[in-house]
């Protein structure tokens, strides 16, 4: 007796919302005459305004816009003053005879579909008519709680639970089409909403009744559950263009509920992702007819949020992960396709990227939709390449499908252009991610394992696949450039960059070298170098006296050339082939007049810096054989100083700055460590402490920043960094100079001097960087005017330095350099004999110099000699010695002083070179 009891409670669960219903047409009839009455009452005869018709009906100004699928502004249909927050997010099917359009909607209003006016009134709305919702729930969820309480007593066989449910859903579309027939379903009218709310019930009855049919009795097949689901939808579409939005609404969110609601399990859930695409094709195709822009929206939003409860719901497999893949593709597809009602979109305006790089005005409507279906799709495919290999290729041939496509597409649909940019980042993180590809890692390691033997097996055709997809998308990339001529450039250096930007996120992620060995994927690099070129001269024959495409293939064939080359080449070898890519790319620039390889030539430059300063640098250099050294250094120098030649009669100074700078830091590194491999091999000890290999190393350093301050003079947005990187390279060519004038300086130290008088390694360790100083200060005009006395200031100080270790080095040796060691009388004077040579150096440059500044210096050098001689050889000489020193100076001091006043006789009084202004007689 139990179970009668309970299934009359069912039945009038479920006739309490059809009393509800009842007495909301009652109440809403009654208010509806008393507005009338008021309405008349209102308008008395005699009064100045129109009398409104008895019918309740209005008459407004329509509205219109040019292109339904192109303009965010309502079509022209007639629609109520009173909008509420579904007619005000509406865009209306155009009318028949259109009227000049109004106003256009401010910027934000065409950007915005969810904006905040909008919410607050569908939150008013629905303060006011909150019933209506709770009815058309109660009503949907009705006949879904119909059929799991059946299925839960065993009241009824199954397949009287899925008549129920069919029976229930056609009586409420049914009663809905005639309340709309018999009294509307306007705002105005007495049966305001309740169509709407009776007929989306009814949708969500029949897909409930359909479901469990298949899912959770069996007792139709794949085939005809999808033609029935597929007819209620279509039936759907048709009902929501007469009902409104509040049908699509409701039917949306009950429709994707439905599965979750009636329960049960599956071995075959992905059946549903099938349906979930179908009512989201649903909500866009009620929306590309009457276009309200936020069903489209609710639609999309609903599907994927469906399919990923789903997936998380369900036990994970393989079938499973495929089959969201393909269906988050489908979604975006199907949001491009179906608003733009065609099989080619054909969306106009400015894409997302013209708007925020140039400020143009924002995407259309339909152009915003499909962008953010295809971030939602390419995120949903990139979370579910973890679970095996085969979600993990199947997830690179859907993106490269999907960038494809957009690529295709953005020939006829300008706002999709930036479409494609979402597949191409999805496909670098697939393949540059290690969490990403991990399952295909593994796979591949099986692979090798199980294969080890195999010699043959090594040439795996994954990573060819992998890199082929990306050369798909630069090919596609390239069509794009040739089939439209807006943007070309743009789409030529995504053909161009595209799939070497995949093979070195390849080399970094997979090492591709390590699996199927260096030289096979040297092979790839060289292929795609050669796609390069063919695409290259393409360009070239297409553009002709325009160079810009035809140098972006050039420049993306001599960098894959360059990374081939580095797979299987030596360390000198990879540095000398890069080399020779920049005098190649400077040979192309003079025949072609190619300007962007200047990009390259910058690129290569900077490279090879880094080759040679840091990886393998002067560590490798130090240790290398000479001849290795040598072909590494020497013909990087020898390119620079080609291509420098190749460029001189080219207006390039850019390209010019770059390589000259190189030139001087590469020759002087050059020059170092030469000198550096012949003092370790005359000297035959650890070369690592000594003063020359610090000062070596200083030459080199400050060669570097000495570069990077000269490139400063190319200004942008660099210059920053060139500062950053030219204050590190001087800093430690300080910190190497310091060392080697304390913890190294002979004068302290245990090191004894290698070579022969004044030929030996004190050169190095203190002259070279002396010369290199006195170069920069010399050569760097753009510098401010004390950093270049600065420069000179330090340089004159080590050159003194040097002068006076060379001296004590004639006298002493190379094993008594140390101080304790004494200072001997010869020696002692020696010093002086160079204060008054340089003294009398100094006042002939004066002279060939016309500068006053000079002469001055030279006085100043005088009398540093004359106080040593008074003040340390008077007490250091001794004998004959002390006589001739004296004697010396007595001599010098007379010619010097005829000699200065001879200058001044000669020069008299004209322009200093020095300061631009007369001259005074006299010191």
């Amino acid at each position: 007796m139990l179970e009668p009891l309970l299934l009359l409670l069912a039945l009038a669960l479920l006739a309490i919302p059809v009393a509800v219903i009842y007495l909301l047409l009652a109440v809403s009839d009654l208010k509806n005459k008393v507005r009338d009455l008021t309405r008349r009452l209102d308008e008395a005869p005699g009064a100045d305004r129109a009398v409104a018709a008895t019918d309740g009906t209005r008459q407004d100004s329509p509205q219109v816009r040019q292109d339904p699928r192109q303009q965010d502004i309502p079509d022209a249909v007639p629609v109520s003053p009173e909008r509420t927050p579904w007619v005000g997010a509406a865009r209306k099917a155009p009318a028949a005879a259109p009227v000049p359009s109004p106003t256009p909607q401010d910027p934000e209003s065409q950007a915005v579909v969810f904006r905040r006016e909008r919410m607050e009134a569908l939150a008013a709305w629905l303060r006011e008519n909150w019933f209506y919702a709770v009815a058309a729930v109660s009503l949907a969820l009705s006949g879904l709680f119909l059929v799991q309480y059946g299925m839960e007593n065993g009241l009824l066989p199954p397949q009287a639970r899925v008549a129920a449910a069919l029976v229930l859903g056609a009586a409420l579309i049914a009663a809905g089409e005639y309340i709309r027939r018999r009294f509307g379903d306007s705002e105005d009218s007495s049966a305001a909403y309740l169509p709407s709310v009776l007929s989306s019930a009814g949708l969500v009855s029949l897909f409930g009744g359909i479901l469990a049919a298949r899912m959770l009795y069996g007792l139709i097949e794949p085939g005809p559950a999808m033609a029935g689901l597929f007819a209620v939808a279509l039936g759907g579409m048709v009902l929501g263009w007469f009902h409104g939005p509040l049908l699509a609404a409701i039917g949306l969110l009950g429709g994707m509920a439905a599965p979750f609601l009636v329960g049960g399990s599956s071995e075959t859930p992905e059946w549903l992702l099938l349906y979930f695409a179908l009512l989201s094709a649903l909500g866009l195709g009620i929306d590309t007819l009457r276009r309200w822009a936020w069903v489209s929206v609710l639609a999309l939003v609903l599907g994927f949020g469906a399919g990923w409860m789903l997936q998380v719901l369900s036990a994970p497999s393989d079938s499973l992960a495929l089959a969201f893949a393909g269906f988050a593709a489908g979604l975006s597809v199907m949001a491009t396709l179906i608003p733009a009602r065609d099989l080619v979109p054909d969306h106009g305006g400015p894409c997302l990227a013209e708007t925020l790089l140039r400020k143009a005005s924002w995407p259309i409507f339909p152009a915003r939709l499909s962008l953010g279906s295809l971030l939602a799709a390419c995120l949903a495919i990139a979370a579910q390449t973890p679970h095996s290999a085969l979600t993990y290729w199947s997830a690179i041939a859907l993106v490269t499908a999907l960038g494809a496509l957009y690529m295709l597409w953005s020939a006829r649909a300008p706002a999709l252009q930036d479409h494609a940019l979402l597949p191409v980042l999805t496909l670098m993180a697939l393949l540059g991610l290690p969490d990403l590809h991990l399952a295909a890692r593994d796979a591949i390691t099986l692979q090798l394992q199980a294969a080890a033997e195999q010699t043959e097996t090594r040439m795996i055709r994954d990573i060819s696949q992998a890199l082929g997809a990306a050369l798909i998308l630069s090919l596609m990339a390239a069509w794009r450039s040739f089939a439209v001529p807006e943007n070309r450039i743009v789409w030529a250096a995504a053909a161009a960059l595209i799939a070497p930007a995949a093979g070195l996120f390849l080399d970094m992620s997979w090492h591709p070298d390590q699996i199927i060995g260096a030289y096979p994927w040297a092979l790839h690099a060289a292929f795609v170098a050669a796609v390069m070129t063919v695409l290259a001269e393409r360009f070239a024959r297409r553009d002709g006296a325009d160079p810009t495409r035809a140098s972006l293939a050039a420049l993306s064939a001599l960098a894959c050339l360059a990374f081939g080359l580095g797979l299987v080449l030596s360390q000198s070898a990879l540095t000398l082939a890069l080399a020779a890519t920049v005098l190649a790319a400077a040979g192309l620039d003079r025949r072609f007049d190619m300007p962007l390889m200047g990009t390259y030539i910058a690129a290569g430059v900077v490279a090879l810096g880094y080759r040679l300063t840091v990886d393998p640098g002067l560590d490798w250099a130090t240790r290398a054989p000479v001849l290795s050294m040598l072909l590494a250094y020497g013909g990087t120098l020898t390119a620079f100083l080609a291509a420098l030649w190749l460029l001189a009669a080219m207006d390039r100074p850019r390209s010019r700055v770059f390589l000259e700078s190189a030139a001087w830091s590469t020759g002087g590194m050059t020059l170092s460590l030469t000198l550096y491999h012949a003092f370790a091999a005359f000297s035959r000890q650890d070369t690592s402490e000594t003063h020359w290999g610090f000062g070596l190393y200083a030459c080199v350093w400050a060669g570097v920043a000495l570069a990077q301050v000269h490139r400063q003079s190319l200004g942008g947005c660099m210059r920053y960094v060139r500062i950053a990187l030219s204050c590190v390279f001087g800093a430690i060519a300080a910190l190497m100079m310091v060392l080697a004038l304390t913890l190294a300086n002979p004068l302290v130290g245990s090191q004894s001097v290698i070579g022969w008088p004044v030929l030996n390694s004190l050169i190095p360790a203190y002259l070279l960087p002396a010369i290199i100083l006195a170069a920069g200060a010399w050569r760097l005009g753009t510098l401010p005017r004390w950093t270049r006395l600065a420069l000179g200031g330090v340089s004159l100080g080590l050159a003194v330095f040097w002068a006076a270790l060379t001296i004590r080095h004639v006298w002493q040796g190379g094993e008594a350099m140390r101080v304790s060691h004494g200072v001997t009388q010869p020696e002692l004077y020696s010093y002086t004999v160079a204060l008054l040579l340089t003294g009398a150096l100094l006042f002939y440059q004066a002279l060939a110099r016309r500068s006053d500044l000079l002469r001055r210096v030279g006085v100043l050098v005088i009398a540093l000699a004359v106080a040593k001689v008074f003040l340390i050889d008077i007490s250091g000489l001794s004998g004959l010695v002390r006589v001739f020193s004296f004697l010396v100076l007595g001599l010098s001091l007379a010619g010097l002083a005829w000699f200065n006043r001879w200058v001044q006789t000669r020069a008299g009084p004209g322009p200093d070179k020095d300061t631009g202004t007369d001259k005074l007689p006299g010191v």
